[in-house]
């Protein structure tokens, strides 16, 4: 993987977290989020955490803190968060369901992480939607989010228009589309 190799380490402890999971007979985690979004752009855009659907956050945080993370204290950590101290990521469960139950569950991918470890991402259709409305979600666009729809969309390949177009009106309450996102990147300052 092309990846910093800080962020391929943490894939992989996280990778071993959700394979324990498994091996309990309990539903893997699913890679939302900024994360998501460094691994379908292949690092052109980065993250400094990691964001998961679950609905074991206990056992997946048990099983991450005898990975070596740690429940941070002070102001401005969540309840629902952990920190690696040397690789300086932390990880999230941000809900128990992906996308709230709007999102097609047989379009999550499994990405292996190694010969051995596996973890499943969010497919690239509902992070572009996602990243859509959190664009929009105030009167002014925001522009980083504005970028990582587009860069998504550049970097993705192979993309169901059919179901991103549904996914983008969905998660943006009909204000845009799969051609609006078309026209942010015509909008795009081209490259020298």
């Amino acid at each position: 993987m092309p990846f910093r190799p800080e962020f391929r380490e943490a894939l992989t402890l996280l990778a071993t977290a959700v394979q324990r999971l498994q091996a309990r007979g309990l539903e893997a985690p699913i890679l939302v989020g900024g994360a998501a979004v460094e691994l379908f752009t292949g690092g052109q855009v980065t993250s400094g955490d990691f964001d998961f659907v679950s609905a074991s956050q206990d056992q997946f945080f048990a099983e991450l803190l005898t990975l070596g993370f740690i429940r941070p204290q002070g102001p401005g950590w969540l309840t629902r968060s952990l920190l690696h101290p040397e690789l300086g990521f932390g990880v999230q469960v941000v809900s128990g369901q992906l996308m709230d139950g709007r999102a097609d569950r047989s379009r999550v991918r499994l990405l292996a992480i190694d010969d051995s470890r596996e973890t499943r991402v969010i497919a690239c259709e509902d992070l572009i939607a996602d990243r859509m409305a959190q664009a929009l979600a105030t009167r002014q666009i925001r522009e980083d989010m504005r970028n990582q729809a587009v860069r998504l969309y550049q970097l993705a390949g192979s993309l169901d228009d059919a179901y991103l177009d549904r996914r983008i009106r969905t998660e943006t309450g009909d204000v845009a589309s799969l051609e609006t996102l078309r026209e942010w990147l015509a909008n795009e300052p081209r490259q020298a």
